[in-house]
């Protein structure tokens, strides 16, 4: 075919058996994160430019190099939301949600989008599934947090993770920590590549994200902030850590760990595979008790996560599914229609089933041979057909593609016979 259009690099189409693995990973995500006590938040995609400019920072690579961002035609600055977590913060705000008491504990599915190169497991357009949950300062939230992040894997029975974990203090030890690891740099300029010396000057701290060996021997040749770390966050750690191993949630402590987003203090941490694969990175979060009050509101502390579902379905399954050889979707009764009039008949003797069971009825004009093996194919349970002799009798027939029993069914008795068949 000599195609005219084709996706966007960096995207992909979801279909047939991959959207189906995609919908068994997020029912059993919706019903773990109701127990944990959270609910639907959906945000629009679009978002003013300055919202993340003023959150993530406008030194980070998602700001300067990632971002999809825009001029409207009234000439505001508008962008491709890159995370979701500014966005459920500026929802907060707005929808005057500081006047509910308690912890505010909402969950997000939706697309993201990052100018970022393509490769396995990551795309421009990408999908999370993530938390926040706003109004609490304790350590153990913190800690439920990331227990609840692993339930979600759990549920999906991702195997061989890893959980790190590290605390990057707060306004009161983070900012000396920094000072001293940015004069310590710029003493060592020369053993930094050129790429990274503009982190320096913005956030000295994203140099431990650098994926670059010569940077990282440098770094450790400097004491991790764990050590700078002011009385009240390393009671703040302390707590976190004996939590999760209450909550027997195994742990490795990692004083490198930060995050590349500058509204992060005190706890961060990372869920990744050790599988070896090159994204190895599935899930991410820690606290920000600044962020609301950043973009407007007052002094509100909080935490969450986010998953990245590609990488998670890139873990669950060696390679991903080819459209071409997918399976379609699964239906319990397939109704095989010789003719126009016997397509029409089918659907409307049919169309009653489907408030008992899934029914595809076949309007292609293919020959019975080929609609009976589509029905094998889409994994139906029973096989109705219809031709001038059924319309005549007032028919279907239907038969069991389990047993092979065959039996003509009279149309007034087809629901109740379909039912005895799937329950029987």
């Amino acid at each position: 075919m000599n195609l005219k259009y084709r996706r966007l690099k960096g995207t992909r189409d979801l279909l047939l058996e991959e959207i189906e693995r995609w919908h068994w990973c997020e029912g059993r995500w919706r019903e773990v994160l109701a127990r944990y006590g959270y609910g639907e938040i959906r945000t629009p995609i679009i978002e003013p430019a300055g919202l993340f400019m003023r959150s993530v920072g406008d030194g980070t690579d998602i700001v300067e190099k990632e971002m999809y961002s825009f001029e409207s035609r009234g000439g505001e600055s508008l962008c491709l939301r890159p995370e979701n977590t500014a966005s459920v913060v500026r929802a907060y705000l707005e929808n005057g949600l500081t006047r509910q008491p308690g912890t505010l504990k909402f969950y997000y599915m939706g697309p993201m989008f990052r100018h970022d190169r393509p490769q396995a497991g990551r795309y421009r357009q990408f999908h999370q599934v993530g938390v926040e949950a706003i109004g609490s300062a304790s350590p153990v939230l913190d800690a439920e947090v990331i227990q609840t992040a692993m339930a979600l894997f759990e549920a999906v029975d991702a195997q061989g993770l890893t959980v790190l974990v590290n605390c990057i203090g707060c306004p009161s030890c983070k900012p000396a920590y920094v000072a001293g690891l940015k004069k310590f740099l710029e003493e060592n300029l020369e053993r930094i590549p050129p790429a990274f010396r503009g982190r320096i000057g913005t956030n000295p701290l994203r140099l431990y994200d650098a994926k670059d060996d010569e940077v990282l021997a440098l770094l450790a040749e400097h004491p991790p902030i764990t050590s700078a770390l002011c009385p009240a966050c390393r009671e703040h750690h302390a707590e976190v850590l004996g939590t999760l191993d209450d909550l027997g949630v195994p742990f490795v402590e990692d004083p490198s760990l930060v995050r590349g987003l500058d509204y992060y203090g005190r706890t961060t941490f990372e869920i990744t595979a050790v599988s070896g694969r090159k994204q190895s990175s599935l899930a991410g979060g820690g606290r920000y008790d600044g962020l609301v009050a950043q973009c407007g509101g007052p002094q509100t502390p909080a935490v969450g996560f986010s998953i990245g579902i590609e990488r998670t379905l890139l873990h669950l399954a060696d390679e991903p599914i080819d459209p071409q050889r997918s399976r379609q979707t699964q239906v319990d009764v397939y109704v095989a229609c010789l003719d126009e009039p016997s397509q029409r008949y089918g659907l409307v003797a049919c169309d009653l089933l489907r408030g008992l069971c899934s029914v595809e009825v076949d309007t292609t004009g293919r020959s019975v041979k080929a609609q009976a093996k589509s029905a094998n194919l889409r994994r139906a349970k029973i096989l109705l057909t219809v031709g001038k002799d059924e319309i005549a009798a007032g028919t279907l027939q239907l038969k069991n593609l389990e047993t092979g029993d065959q039996v003509p069914v009279a149309r007034d008795r087809l629901l109740a016979t379909v039912r005895e068949v799937l329950e029987g």
